[in-house]
């Protein structure tokens, strides 16, 4: 079937490039070797986990912003310059997701399922900081809700202002890092997480520890959910075979 695939668009020069063609024997490779019962109910349950996850954020996210908390800074931001990188915290970070996504389903199928659980730890331990959190917004802050164009229509209903430890731009591409095997993911995944963590700071989105912080939980995240989906999650959804 590849072969003929080659020989239909490679070799006629009018069709799909070799480089091309490489890619969908790759991706077609990594699909081969899914057992779609088992990952169709794992997928299943994650993603439940993942819907119950983001409504206990809705809800207690609401609740955070509801209070009155104090502005702060902190030594770093005090000696950056403010600067506009809303573009960069909107258009750029939702990009690197849907590639990261993309990525994930296309190349390392098996391992979508671990991801969306990661997701979801990560949406419960952040809710958790968030709520807990006792410091509003650093002085000088760049108001997404107010000068950029998703998030004026997404803070308050779907994400919210009170929530800065620690920072969500930074964490979710990291955790991609820890999450994808191959070097180009890594670097990519990592080099839009540092872009995050400086964007977050120039524009005062989030403090300097909301930023260190991001990679020390992340990690933790990264561990634990790795772990737990081994021991806990994955033998729940395993076939049972006949002794």
């Amino acid at each position: 079937m590849k072969a003929a695939t080659r020989a239909q668009f490679g070799a006629s020069g009018d069709g799909l490039p070799d480089a091309a063609l490489r890619e969908l024997d790759e991706i077609e490779s990594q699909w081969q070797g899914v057992h779609y019962k088992w990952w169709i109910a794992t997928l299943a349950g994650v993603l439940a986990l993942f819907a119950l996850s983001y409504a206990a954020y809705t809800k207690l996210g609401w609740v955070a912003d509801q209070r009155a908390l104090p502005v702060g800074d902190d030594w770093l931001l005090r000696r950056l310059p403010v600067v506009d990188t809303l573009p960069m915290l909107s258009w750029g970070w939702f990009s690197l997701h849907l590639y990261a996504i993309g990525a994930a389903v296309a190349y390392y199928p098996k391992r979508v399922p671990l991801l969306v659980y990661t997701l979801s730890v990560y949406m419960l331990v952040r809710t958790a900081f968030v709520f807990l959190s006792p410091i509003g917004h650093p002085r000088g802050m760049v108001d997404m809700r107010l000068h950029d164009l998703i998030f004026s229509h997404l803070l308050g209903r779907w994400t919210f202002t009170n929530e800065f430890v620690f920072s969500g731009h930074t964490a979710i591409p990291f955790l991609f890092f820890l999450f994808f095997p191959s070097r180009g993911l890594k670097t990519l995944m990592l080099a839009g997480s540092l872009t995050m963590a400086v964007c977050v700071l120039l524009s005062r989105n989030h403090y300097t520890v909301d930023v260190l912080a991001a990679y020390l939980v992340g990690y933790a995240i990264h561990a634990f959910s790795e772990r737990t989906y081994a021991d806990w999650v994955s033998p729940l959804f395993q076939e049972r075979r006949p002794s």
